[in-house]
Parts: C-alpha cells; structure tokens; sequence
C-alpha cells in the first residue's frame, strides 16, 4: 500500500521543495509500536531499505525523488540517520541526506524523520530502486520499525557494516518511505484502502471506509457508489480528505434488502470527485468487509456480603447507561448463600474473587476498572468494535402460572461456523427487599474518596457519600434468575452453520421457585437472554428480550416478531455517527425507525 501524508518540511533540513511534499511507500503511514526483534547488539551501524518497484511510482512519472521518510520505533542510542537511494542493495548512493544527534537542533526522533537529500534524484518511469537508512548506536538498541502485513522481496535489514543483507518480508514491511515533488503531480488521486460495514439492525448497514488522498489537491466532495446483487446507492460524501492524510468515512445505509453485504458481496467505490477527474481509478475500489452488530455479554461474579462489590454494581450500572442494548448484564450473585439473590445452577466460570466480570467469556477483569484498571468502557468498546459474523434474536411468553418463560431463539450465520452451543438465561431489574439480607455491604464507607482513589461515581459509598455507610438497601438490576439446563449441562448443542444459514429453536425456561426472589420480582422487568458460544466456549453474540405481561397475567401482543424496539445506531447533532453515548445531545435511531434525541450531561 502507498501513504501520502502533507509535509513541511523546514529550511533547516535543506528541503528543496516549494511547499508539499508526497511520501509513498508500503508502510501505509504506520510506525510500529512495538520492538520488531531485529538489533544489533553493540556498538556500529544498521541499515533497512525497502525496494521501489517500478508501479509504486507510476503516476509520480516526471518528479523528484527529494528524500526519504523514516521511521524509526525508538531513537535511543541513535546518534545519526543517513537516508539515501541505490540501484542495489550493496550499490553506490545515488542520493543521500542526513540528520545528527549533534546537529543544529535537528536530530533523530522516535517516530517518523523527514530527511531531504543534499541533491533530488531523477528518476524514470518502469525504474526500480532501493531507498533505505543507516544509523550510528553506541549501545545495542531496536529502531528498526515492521508493520503492517508481509509484502514479498519488499524488505531488507543489515545488521552491521558490511554483513549480509536479510529479507525481512515475510514479518511486513519497513517504515520507509518515498519524498516525492515536482510540477507534476496528479491533482487528484483518491485510494479507497479498506472498507467495513456492519450489520446494525434490519435493512441499516453503517459502512466505513478507509481512503487515502495521493493527489496534489483536496478533496471535498466525492460520491461513493455501493453496489451489489440487485442493489445500486450512491452516496455524496463531503468529508474533507486533504493533501497526504487518510480518513474514514462513514455512510449508513438504509433499506438495504436482505443478505446485500452478508451473501451478496457489497462493493464501494469512488465513482466522482468534484472539481476533476482521478488519475489512477484502478485503485477507487474495494469489497466491504461485513459484520453484524455485536453485544457484549458480561457476567458478574457478586454478593451483597461483598464489601467491595458496591464498585461492580457502579461498572454494571455504567455499562447499562452507556450501552443500552448493546450491553447484556448477567449479575451472578454466588458470593455469600444467604444473599436473597443467590443462584448456584448455573455454568461455573474461573472467577477468582468478587467483584469480576467475565467480558463475552474471554475477559476475566474488574467489572468497574476494566483490563487497563481505568475504565470498563475501555474493554466494551473493543468488543463492539469486532462486530460478528452471528446474529441471534430472542423472544419470549410466560407460561400461564408464570413459573417459567417459553424462549424462540432466532440465529443467523454470517459466515461458516462449526461446535456452536447456545444457552439461555433469565434476569430481573429492580430487585429491592426491606430484610437486612438485601443489605449490600460496603467497605468503601471506612475511607474518604481521596483515600480510596476514588472517582465521583464511587465516591457515593465513601464516608460522607450519598451511600457512605456500611451497608446499603440497592435496586439490582440484571440479576441472574435461572438458566436453561439440559443433560446436566447448561448450554445445548446448535451444531454446525454455513454462510447464509439459520435456525428458530424455542426452549422452556423456568422461572425461580425461591420465595424471596418471587416476592420483589416485577414480572414486567424480567428477561431472556440468548448466547451464542462457539466450540470453545466463548460468546459470538447475545441479545435479550424483555417479557411484558398485563394486570392480568396475559401477555401483551409485540409487534416486533423478532426483538425488542432497541438503539441500533447514535449520532451526534451535527451528524457523526458515534458508538457510544457522548455529551450534548445525541440523536438515537431505534430498530423500529423511529429516532429520539437525549441530552448527555
């Protein structure tokens, strides 16, 4: 891939160019985050290059190649930077440029360096070359930067004066790159990188997609055109990408019909742009990478003799508020058995003490701190962001006495799968007693927030919060009833699914026969919640259903045959579309078409 990014380069590295300057390279703009294994030990010099084939630089024909763009992961111990451009890998330098540590303030940084050559080089078109760096260490150290995927006979590294050269393609490619500036470079040359849509609710599919700017010019305004099996949209988009950047950008597709993206291969391409024509158009299109909306299934490991747990019922509550229905809360109370709430039927998890929560049975982390003990959110977001490739939708009737809820789960494959297993679970919302076994315990109230390093939301149970005491009476939402069991076991077996496959199944789930439970239970805020595994346990995709009956007992007629009317995408008011809520007002599409606005404080 090619990257083109804007660059400035100053008087003090002898640029040689009116005003911008065109990187191209394979490294797509990357640095690598991490050390990529390739250093020499002591003291002496390293060099990387990375072979210019002929195509790279096609539509730059009649320029300069003016220098070099290197990046480097670290630049420790890296007292100089050479860059320089040869036939051959062991050739002459055809051109060199070069930053020093002890230079007049210009000096090798970590991350991208601009170093323009002492002369431009002339090159030709269908001509091929190397353009590499060698750098000077004192000690041994790791500058080298890989990334991106393997690219063959692209990459070379040669760790020590006069050693072997090693090919070095099959780990990605090095973060060098071309400076490219003349008169005539194309003004306009649009590259759509990648592109991924997903699957939000029936007929919405939100697509983004990734497009670099390679030309000369701006663009401003350009339509994307997608297409596929009985289906042509196009869509004028007026998200700047500007000289050398890339952007995502992002278009919701409505009415789409049944199977465009999943069965039927969905493509985007760049069919316009205003103010001219794109020089190379062979590069304006790609497939949409699919995937269907994705809920994140979080079970809590909790009980109201937990001192500390007050912070996992903070984090759940936070999820509940955050991400609606894209959060699907399981509060296994199982950590004292007199809590009124105790459940012991249910599938043992690797917990290890309380509060945890396992994140779609793959993450076992703090319920309000999440894996990078700063914030849940951090951890769900990741999981949205993978989307998936099943759906399952789930509904649901009281049997007449309502001791137990008849389940009809929906599940759609989106791609081969093979081992699934589904299990069912029901929760309740608003569980509140008046006996002091309701009583949630809270350690939290022995110390000031600052003691506790505590935020404002867990700075309610310290001393002198709203809860600050050693105890407190709690609504508990999502809270474990029962779950589905068969054959001693607590999923069953969904087997195997091709691309395009689905199956209704429907299963009795019942209800809890402990007294306790079945005095606080508002009938109306209990639900059925469907997860999908695959063959290693781990969830692909859940949703729930909340079940509604009447004063009477009978349940309501739900117009919505396969789901809840639920959030499916959220925007901000000037239009962006957003995963999560974000202050101001947010503008909120449901899953029946209709839209609300809600301010976030």
């Amino acid at each position: 891939m090619r990257k083109i990014l804007l660059l400035f380069l100053m008087a003090s590295l002898g640029c040689v160019c009116k005003a911008v300057v065109v990187p191209v390279g394979y490294s797509n703009g990357e640095v690598a985050i991490t050390a990529s294994g390739y250093v020499l030990s002591s003291k002496g010099h390293v060099s990387a290059a990375v072979y210019v084939a002929p195509d790279l630089l096609a539509t730059y024909a009649g320029n300069q190649l003016v220098g070099v763009r290197a990046g480097v992961y670290t630049n420790k111990y890296c007292d100089s930077l050479r860059v320089w451009v040869r036939k051959s890998l062991d050739g002459e330098n055809l051109a060199t440029g070069v930053i020093r540590r002890s230079g007049n303030g210009v000096k090798p940084v970590t991350g991208w360096n601009e170093i323009v050559f002492d002369t431009p080089y002339d090159f030709n078109d269908g001509e091929g070359f190397y353009i590499g760096y060698t750098y000077s260490q004192k000690y041994g150290d790791k500058p080298i930067s890989i990334v991106g995927e393997p690219r063959a006979n692209t990459s070379f590294v040669q760790l020590g004066a006069g050693k072997e050269w090693q090919d070095v393609s099959a780990d990605g490619v090095l973060s060098i790159e071309c400076l490219i500036d003349g008169t005539n470079m194309p003004p306009y040359d649009l590259k759509v990188i990648s592109s991924e849509g997903m699957l939000e609710g029936p007929g919405i599919f939100s697509v983004s997609t990734r497009i670099a700017n390679f030309g000369s010019a701006a663009a401003t305004e350009y339509d994307l055109t997608f297409t596929a099996e009985g289906y042509n949209h196009v869509a004028t988009c007026k998200t700047p990408i500007v000289v050398g950047k890339e952007e995502n950008v992002m278009v919701v597709l409505e009415n789409v019909p049944d199977g465009v993206g999943i069965d039927k291969p969905l493509t985007v391409t760049v069919t316009r742009i205003a103010g001219g024509e794109d020089v190379n158009p062979l590069n304006n299109s790609v497939q949409v990478a699919a995937k269907v909306a994705r809920n994140v299934v979080v079970e809590e490991f909790t009980g109201t003799r937990c001192g500390w747990c007050p912070r996992g019922l903070a984090g759940m509550k936070k999820m509940r508020d955050i991400y609606g229905s894209r959060f699907v809360g399981i509060g296994l109370h199982q950590y004292n058995e007199d809590d009124p709430m105790f459940i012991s039927d249910y599938e043992a998890l690797p917990f290890q003490g309380a509060p945890q929560c396992m994140i779609d049975r793959e993450v076992l982390t703090d319920p309000y701190y999440g894996s990078d003990e700063i914030d849940i959110c951090h951890n769900i977001d990741k999981e949205i962001a993978k989307g998936a490739f099943i759906s399952v939708f789930v509904d649901g009737e009281y049997n007449e006495a309502k001791t137990a809820v008849d389940a009809t789960v929906k599940v759609q494959a989106y791609a081969n799968h093979s081992g699934l297993r589904l299990a069912l679970v029901l929760i309740a919302d608003s569980l509140q007693g008046t006996a002091n076994s309701w009583r949630q315990q809270n350690y939290y109230s022995q110390y000031t927030p600052s003691q506790a390093g505590a935020d404002e939301i867990i700075a309610q149970f310290c001393k002198d919060g709203e809860l600050g005491q050693s105890s407190f009476f709690w609504p508990f939402d999502d809270v474990a009833l029962s779950s589905y069991k068969e054959n001693g076991k607590y999923s069953v077996e969904l087997g195997s699914f091709s691309n395009g496959d689905s199956k209704e199944l429907s299963y009795t789930v019942n209800m809890p026969t402990k007294q306790a439970l079945l005095n606080v239970i508002d009938y109306n805020k209990v639900a059925v919640i469907a997860i999908v595994l695959d063959n290693t346990g781990k969830v692909l995709n859940g949703n729930k259903y909340y079940l509604e009956t009447t004063e009477t007992g009978v349940r309501d007629i739900n117009t919505d045959t396969e789901m809840n009317v639920h959030e499916v995408l959220r925007y901000t008011i000037d239009g962006r579309m957003i995963r999560t809520a974000q202050p101001g007002v947010n503008i909120i599409r449901m899953s029946d078409g209709s839209t609300k606005k809600v301010l976030i404080k």
